[in-house]
């Protein structure tokens, strides 16, 4: 949900900064259905874990990476779009830590405890969540596991990584891109215009 929120952050800057809303229809992304697949996964695993699906216990770690590998795969077929080479940063960095600890997202309790994701909090302690575990002495590269709470007044308070906030950068750059290219061609072609007449 915090993506929603960031993606309509994204277009009302664009359009105060005089942006096109209809320039977004112009992105082209390729191999969609990588990123829909990778949705279906991660969402599949939460809806069916929650029900203690006993097939989805025993290889959501497995599940959770190899819908990772279906992201990066999708971001990289969508490498040439400006803002892209963030996302993909912050995709592997989650990748990163969700490898080192065993195909889960590790998260810091007393950031959960601050946002007041405590029902999360309690969820996580009794181990049962399929894609995220609590920070322990044993996790590894715990700086990039989900250690930033984002409290109110945010919209949706929740706790992310950093690789989080490389992604939601990268959105940022990309919307923005696309929303003001028109306008960045046209003052382009006025400075040649001026340029030339100078000559």
């Amino acid at each position: 949900m915090l993506y929603v929120y960031i993606i309509i952050i994204s277009i009302l800057i664009g359009l105060f900064r005089k942006g096109t809303l209809s320039n977004l229809t112009q992105i082209s992304l390729k191999r969609i259905e990588l990123l829909i697949l990778a949705c279906l996964i991660q969402g599949g695993l939460i809806f069916f874990g929650s029900r203690k699906v006993q097939f989805i216990l025993d290889y959501s770690s497995y599940a959770l990476i190899f819908s990772y590998m279906v992201v990066i795969l999708a971001v990289w077929y969508n490498k040439q779009l400006k803002g892209m080479n963030i996302i993909t940063l912050g995709i592997i960095l989650n990748f990163a830590v969700i490898i080192a600890n065993g195909g889960y997202m590790p998260v810091l309790l007393s950031s959960l405890y601050r946002v007041g994701l405590d029902d999360f909090a309690l969820i996580l302690k009794e181990g049962s969540y399929v894609t995220h575990t609590l920070i322990s002495e044993k996790t590894l590269f715990r700086f990039l596991a989900d250690v930033i709470p984002l409290p109110s007044p945010f919209p949706d308070p929740s706790v992310i990584s950093f690789g989080d906030f490389l992604m939601f950068c990268g959105v940022f750059s990309l919307i923005q891109n696309a929303m003001l290219k028109q306008e960045q061609n046209l003052e382009s072609r006025i400075q040649k215009s001026e340029e030339n007449s100078n000559m």
